[in-house]
């Protein structure tokens, strides 16, 4: 087969390319060789080669131990997804201030290979919290953003879920119950309440405006707010935020597969009617 490699008989390039990349995450962002070699299931010598290509083009970097980090091209790339582009489009400043008003953590999440990926964090002092920011991600059936980004899926789509019959069950309840009110509570078992709303932009996929307490209780601001008290401020924010990312996008308007176009449209005209 034409562009494979005799090592790794089966995959083309770019998918060794691609494993190599993917070897790295939110806990690995620097590796060796071998550890990418180890990770990737590529022999050491191919890792080493693509490497290589990839360094060229600052797929890759290396600094002057050897290690291996994320090229900024990759990043270049990254941000012009139709939702992960979210950080560098003047949304920052609105929550912040969101963040200062509530005392709590704001984060931007759209569905992701079955889970919530955090494409943006801010805290009231403008930073993200120790071990999260963007990258980390939610189980799907246990946040609150999960519930809304779960809300915009076909019941199909929401049934193919890595989930059990019971635990699917009450996702579907909760999901439901989101969807009729336009927005989503869930609090863990430590007690912490994360609230959450959609952020529909035309030509964007899904997405979910969240505010939980900070992982750390030292570094909030001050005492939560009440779900009275966040909830006009969390939808408020979460409709400048679709008017900016609408505004910024050259996407096309229709749904991404397993969204639902209908369910996503009704449950944004419930959050702008209330």
């Amino acid at each position: 087969m034409a562009g494979t490699d005799a090592a790794t008989p089966g995959k083309s390039v770019t998918e060794r390319a691609f494993a190599v990349l993917m070897s790295f995450d939110m806990a690995h962002r620097q590796l060796t060789l071998s550890q990418i070699s180890r990770r990737s299931g590529l022999p050491v010598a191919t890792t080493f080669r693509l490497l290589n290509h990839l360094e060229a083009i600052s797929a890759v970097q290396r600094d002057s131990s050897g290690r291996y980090a994320i090229g900024s091209r990759i990043w270049e790339l990254g941000i012009l997804a139709p939702t992960h582009d979210v950080i560098g489009m003047g949304t920052r400043p609105l929550l912040l201030n969101l963040a200062t008003k509530s005392g709590m953590m704001v984060r931007v999440f759209a569905g992701n290979r079955g889970v919530a990926l955090c494409l943006e964090e801010v805290l009231a002092n403008g930073a993200s919290a120790p071990g999260s920011g963007p990258g980390t991600t939610l189980p799907l059936g246990d946040s609150a953003a999960g519930h809304i980004l779960l809300g915009g899926m076909t019941r199909a789509a929401r049934g193919a879920l890595p989930v059990t019959p019971a635990n699917f069950t009450r996702v579907e309840e909760s999901v439901a119950a989101a969807l009729e009110r336009g927005w989503a509570e869930l609090t863990d078992a430590a007690g912490k309440v994360e609230y959450a709303v959609p952020i529909r932009a035309e030509g964007r996929p899904p997405m979910a405006l969240s505010l939980s307490a900070p992982p750390n209780a030292a570094i909030a601001s001050k005492p939560q707010a009440s779900r009275g008290a966040v909830l006009p401020e969390l939808r408020g924010a979460a409709r400048s935020l679709a008017t900016i990312l609408a505004t910024t996008s050259h996407y096309g308007v229709s749904a991404p597969p397993g969204v639902d176009a209908a369910t996503a449209a009704s449950a944004e005209r419930k959050i702008s009617d209330e």
